[in-house]
């Protein structure tokens, strides 16, 4: 299932502003690569880094979640972050969820020790299990207790702190509350995602409370939301000039492509380097449900109908996977 790529080298035009096409992306942006559960592990990151490279400037990890308590050091649950796993070039930011300060400390004293520069703590998860349990953007409607967990934990830290919001839990109030609050302590980076947490991801982005929001802010912001093409990528930098940071999430992996169009990397072929990624999962032994998992967003891109998902979801064996993807794959 070997698969050789050609052209694996960006060609990048030598402009500081890539304005082709309204490519509006500068050196001075960042595009983060968005945590997303269950499939930007470690294995995908080295693979996407590997198949587009200079593509992503940095990624933060899917969460290590505190449900069960025990932050205990065991390599098979950080798995994720220890660095021999992490073999891509761009910045890795380990990610937390919960609302027990003590093992957010735990967490962020075990990601310095094994040479992490940053943390990030992900308040702004909208899976209704997770909220209903006072975690993700199930906390936002609790300002006093995100206050109490942010004082203690950069009291008992030396590693730098993040965190992922969004306008709310069920009312943009909460992000009003918040805010004094994140200006009062040094959190070293914003990421908003400019929707409700009961919104998940059903409702339009609100532009207009996210610009209120970034203009109360005194910390870096990174925008995240809704960024599908080159085209939204540009519309949102010409509405936030002074915003560089730039969160891919869904996107990414609907187009994998998406970073490097919005930077003006040129490959001479789209579909290759999406079979290469492919190649790469699988070199790296992704397990046959985690290459479902990917392909469930490849095909998004791709615009696959029913006559071609039925038969690559119904496949039983990586092998019979692939050999379809390959198959398919220019049709």
């Amino acid at each position: 299932m070997s698969y050789e790529l050609r052209f694996l080298s960006p060609q990048t035009k030598a402009e500081d502003t890539f304005v082709f096409n309204t490519r509006l992306w500068t050196k001075a942006d960042r595009l983060i690569m968005a945590p997303m559960h269950a499939i930007t592990n470690y294995v995908f990151r080295n693979a996407f880094d590997k198949t587009f490279p200079e593509a992503i400037d940095k990624a933060i990890t899917p969460f290590i979640s505190l449900t069960h308590g025990n932050t205990t050091f065991n390599k098979r649950k950080f798995a994720d972050i220890l660095k021999e796993n992490n073999n891509c070039n761009f910045e890795i930011i380990p990610q937390v969820l919960g609302n027990d300060a003590k093992g957010i400390i735990d967490i962020c004293n075990l990601s310095s020790n094994l040479g992490y520069n940053e943390v990030n703590w992900n308040i702004g998860c909208p899976q209704e299990k997770i909220m209903n349990k006072g975690r993700g953007a199930g906390l936002l409607k609790d300002s006093e207790r995100i206050e109490r967990v942010i004082d203690e934990v950069l009291n008992n830290i030396e590693i730098n702190f993040s965190i992922k919001v969004r306008l709310g839990y069920s009312s943009k109030e909460d992000i009003k509350r918040l805010i004094p609050i994140i200006n009062q302590y040094p959190i070293n980076n914003v990421v908003i995602h400019p929707r409700l947490g009961t919104d998940v991801y059903e409702k339009e982005v609100d532009l207009d409370s996210f610009e209120k929001a970034a203009k109360l802010i005194n910390k870096r912001i990174t925008y995240n939301g809704d960024i599908f093409t080159v085209d939204d990528f540009n519309k949102i930098k010409l509405r936030f000039p002074n915003i560089n940071d730039f969160m891919l999430g869904r996107g990414l992996l609907f187009n994998p492509c998406l970073a490097s169009q919005i930077k003006s990397i040129d490959y001479i072929d789209d579909r290759e380097r999406l079979i290469y990624l492919h190649s790469e999962l699988i070199r790296n032994s992704h397990s046959l449900n985690k290459l479902k998992g990917c392909w469930s967003y490849f095909v998004v891109g791709l615009n696959w109908k029913e006559d071609k998902l039925k038969p690559l979801f119904s496949c039983q064996t990586v092998e019979e996977l692939d050999k379809f993807v390959r198959d398919n794959i220019y049709d």
